[in-house]
């Protein structure tokens, strides 16, 4: 049995990581090996809050230059259908991962490369830069989607050290490591979700966590799983093992409270029955020694994988047959007007939480969208010291077999963008978003992407390609961009985006950096970094 599990495991991961085999063409730079510059912005959140905030003195775009964007230059991942690792700059350089596994460093001012360090696997969490404190060194920092971590030298970007963190077959990286006071926290979660599909597969054994690693060196610190370890629940109507219970992968980048010397961190369904207390919660940890301070679960019995969508799979179907509403996005951590802090949590349920970070206590919660497995809030939100900005997918392509957050399937679903009031949990303003062509499925307007705000400006990719920039005052739009349009990239190829999905736009010294292209569920697929500024000068 164990066989038939490596087997079915290692098949479906080379299905799911394709390595490329092209030959990178894109114009090298001329200069010699250069130092890692100022870091301007990094990570998943750009901060320990994970606020998605960029202050004015970082991004250098002020609200009357947002309609004056044009491309300035584009880089193309040859032979990709998708680019979903968010960049990291400094003041000359970017850093972005790849689904073939490579990691570039490139020139801001105009992509050429300057170095490359190749995986194995694909590359697809935001990259963080930051000091070696035992060394001096400057270091880059990700994951990979074999759940390895990894800290390279910024310089040359020869790796420095590389570190397993789970050793489950279906473990993987998504939500980005992150960096702080020397330690790198690390996110693990899964696609084991997936593996249930195949009807001899022994269901489900992965379970998520969150691994402390040394920064300067790869040495875990600690490492704290969301539940009990699963064990033997029986066996199918083909006489397969099952165990449960399993799932809860962390998706999501750790948020970090200095004050409280506190981790949190959101969580996904469970795969497999029993469904447990930590799935679809928000998760507390101590950030010196993992041990987890309180658990917050949003929605109970969510426990579901994708045999549910398939009858002839349908044996590794969990009993509560959930729903999938994942905390997918990363809790932010904000200041209310009395003083007390509120932890932000954004679900694919379309709710939008405010929480205790003391006790995890529910102090408002509203719904934004109708909410589903590709509905609500699915990447990340943004604060910009006044207002909470929420993306609301509601994509209207269903999965089988997963019953709708909201039973009245008459009604249109509701992608929207909306800003909400953090003391009250009240809208202020809402922009409902509605398809650019007939044909619903091919150009979805649905906001699945995280978003990033600037002072006076919120950027929010779509699935149908279009980035915009909408007004913090009232929603209204200042700038739409088609990302899909042929451009000529800095290889000479002419290429293309397409769906603008998971990681966000990044502003920086008046310059705007966009992945575009998410060949997944029927979305358009692109594979071009695109970096806008005024007048493309």
């Amino acid at each position: 049995m164990v066989f038939v599990r490596h087997v079915v495991s290692v098949f479906i991961i080379t299905l799911m990581s394709v390595v490329a085999s092209t030959t990178v063409l894109a114009k090298e730079c001329t200069e010699n090996p250069f130092p890692v510059s100022d870091v301007r912005a990094h990570g998943w959140g750009f901060d320990i809050e994970n606020t998605r905030h960029i202050p004015a003195n970082i991004a250098g775009l002020n609200v009357a230059d947002v309609p004056k964007l044009k491309l300035k230059w584009a880089f193309e991942f040859e032979g990709e259908s998708k680019v979903r690792s968010q960049p990291a700059i400094t003041s000359d350089s970017v850093y972005v991962g790849s689904p073939s596994g490579t990691l570039y460093a490139l020139n801001k001012d105009n992509g050429c490369v300057r170095w490359t360090f190749d995986t194995t696997w694909e590359i697809r969490t935001a990259i963080s830069v930051g000091k070696n404190k035992k060394t001096g060194k400057d270091m880059i920092y990700f994951g990979d989607f074999r759940a390895n971590a990894y800290g390279l030298d910024g310089e040359t970007g020869k790796v420095i050290w590389e570190q397993r963190v789970d050793e489950h077959v279906a473990a993987t990286i998504t939500g980005a490591p992150k960096l702080h006071n020397g330690v790198l926290y690390v996110p693990v979660s899964s696609f084991e979700v997936a593996l249930p599909v195949v009807p001899v597969y022994p269901c489900c054994t992965f379970r998520g966590a969150v691994v402390a690693l040394d920064a300067s060196n790869g040495k875990v610190l600690w490492k704290t799983p969301v539940m009990e370890e699963p064990t033997k629940r029986g066996t199918t109507s083909l006489f397969i093992n099952q165990y449960g219970p399993s799932g809860a992968p962390v998706w999501n980048s750790p948020t970090i409270d200095v004050k409280r010397n506190t981790l949190y961190v959101g969580t996904g369904e469970n795969y497999s029955s029993p469904a447990s207390n930590s799935s679809d919660s928000v998760i507390a940890m101590d950030l010196d020694t993992g041990k987890i301070k309180w658990i917050r679960q949003l929605i109970p019995n969510d426990a579901w994988n994708m045999s549910c969508a398939m009858p002839v799979a349908s044996v590794n179907c969990p009993k509560e047959k959930g729903k999938d509403l994942d905390v997918g996005a990363s809790p932010i951590l904000v200041l209310a007007k009395d003083g007390k802090d509120i932890i932000l949590v954004g679900q694919k349920s379309a709710d939008v939480w405010g929480l205790s970070p003391d006790t995890g206590e529910v102090l408002w919660n509203n719904k934004a969208g109708k909410g589903g497995a590709l509905g609500g809030v699915h990447w990340g939100m943004t604060f910009d010291g006044e207002k909470l900005y929420v993306p609301i997918s509601d994509y209207v392509l269903d999965i089988p077999g997963l019953n709708p957050v909201d039973s009245d399937t008459t009604k249109p679903k509701e992608p929207n963008l909306s800003a909400i009031d953090i003391n009250t949990g009240k809208m202020v303003w809402r922009v409902d978003m509605e398809p650019i062509c007939d044909k619903r499925e091919e150009c979805s307007p649905g906001l699945s992407a995280a978003i990033t705000s600037i002072p006076g400006v919120v950027f929010s990719g779509s699935l149908d390609g279009h980035l915009r920039a909408f007004s913090t005052e009232d929603g209204k739009i200042l700038w739409d961009v088609d990302t899909t349009v042929p451009v000529t990239a800095t290889n000479g190829d002419e290429a293309h985006g397409g769906s603008i999905d998971a990681d966000g736009p990044v502003i920086v010294d008046g310059q705007l950096y966009i992945n575009s292209g998410y060949g997944f569920f029927g979305e358009l697929s692109g594979n071009l970094l695109m970096v806008y500024s005024v007048d493309g000068k």
